[in-house]
């Protein structure tokens, strides 16, 4: 028998929604209802662009208000006391633990456990349609090989939102740059101008094109517009469901010989403003056991076909799934942990800074916008000056 839901006892949890591509929030949805009304508590869903959630996140020490919980990818771990995390108890650390699974590191700073993964992947592919790629182009030489007669026919060959930092990493990577070296800031460096250089380079020959990810890209690219684009693997289930056969992935083309790697991460839930030391506390350790149990794992998997962190689930999903979706899975292993570091704010706004400007104003002018992007944010926050300065 289910409970009646006592509305005067509500447990809020924030999650970013960009658009009709970003299918998770059904599930999350579904699950928030099931419940409330197997548990006797109102839990709702906050939904909000992924800036706006950053945004409150970063600010809940300085605005003092918070959700119970979030729901986010994992390098919002770093925010850790700005964001007021509280600390994830044994209890939940030992559940993760229990399934034989090693991604409880992906939500830690500095040691201390601020988050529990619930899914795993985050991961960049390369979405292609096999009607113009009859297969995913292995390499940015294969991409200019075609290039010249697919633009002749009004196909764009290659596409993302390389304003976006995320979406740029696998350009650094493939020059050897990584944001962080040795846990510091280490990206305003010769790699960083190599792989602008490349992505300016790329652009100028029309082999490239940068469209806003939660809409035109997507849109593009379903209408054959574009004949591949960089995207994550959380769009899989919205690409799948317009595309269907249409439908390839593969490997990040590498770029002069070299492999791009991508980022990957968890997507978990954290616990701003304190909200493990509300009265609400065993509800929200609830929930969380709730949406790490088989049945909810299983939702994740095979509603909108993200990665659950169970490996029992994730073992099930592989032996039913797709081709395609087992690619798309199994390429997660080419991938590298996003930093979960409090200098990681500073530097994602500093890349995205340049990137702006980028293929509009050049490499110099990006970079030199980078730079002074980093310092300033630096200058506004005493405690990472005062680590760099260390």
């Amino acid at each position: 028998m289910r409970e009646q839901t006592d509305v005067s006892r509500e447990l809020v949890i924030w999650h970013e929604f960009d658009g009709p591509g970003d299918t998770s929030i059904e599930v999350l949805e579904q699950l928030c209802r099931e419940y409330s009304q197997s548990h006797g508590i109102q839990v709702t869903p906050q939904v909000m662009n992924i800036t706006e959630l950053e945004s409150r996140l970063y600010d809940v020490a300085s605005t003092g208000e918070g959700p119970h919980m979030a729901f986010v990818p994992a390098d919002m771990t770093g925010f850790g006391m700005r964001s007021r995390y509280s600390i994830v108890p044994p209890e939940i650390c030992n559940l993760v633990e229990s399934f034989g699974s090693e991604s409880l590191v992906s939500m830690q700073l500095e040691g201390q456990q601020y988050g529990v993964p619930v899914l795993k992947g985050n991961h960049l592919v390369l979405y292609y349609n096999n009607e113009i790629y009859p297969e995913a182009p292995a390499s940015w030489e294969e991409i200019r090989e075609n290039g010249t007669e697919l633009i002749s026919k009004g196909i764009i060959p290659i596409a993302g939102d390389f304003e976006q930092p995320y979406w740029f990493i696998p350009f650094l990577t493939a020059f050897g740059g990584w944001p962080l070296k040795e846990g510091r800031p280490n990206f305003l460096n010769h790699e960083m101008k190599l792989a602008l250089q490349f992505v300016y380079d790329q652009a100028e020959e029309g082999l490239l094109e940068s469209m806003n990810g939660s809409i035109e890209l997507l849109e593009r690219f379903i209408a054959g517009e574009v004949g591949a684009i960089v995207c994550g693997e959380w769009i899989f289930n919205y690409l799948d469901g317009q595309l269907g056969q249409k439908l390839g992935v593969g490997s990040l083309p590498s770029v002069q010989g070299r492999t791009s790697i991508s980022m990957s991460s968890s997507i978990g839930l954290v616990y701003p403003n304190d909200s493990l030391e509300s009265e609400l506390r065993e509800d929200i350790l609830s929930f969380t056991s709730f949406m790490l149990s088989e049945a909810s794992q299983w939702a994740w998997g095979t509603q909108v076909q993200r990665i659950p962190i169970h490996p029992a689930v994730l073992e099930q999903l592989m032996d039913t799934v797709s081709y395609t979706r087992r690619e798309l899975i199994s390429l997660q292993k080419g991938s590298r942990y996003i930093p979960i570091s409090p200098y990681m704010n500073a530097v994602w706004k500093s890349i995205q800074a340049g990137l702006q400007l980028l293929l509009q104003q050049g490499v110099s002018i990006a970079f030199h916008t980078m730079e002074q992007t980093y310092w300033n944010e630096l200058k506004q926050d005493n405690s990472l000056r005062e680590k760099v300065e260390q």
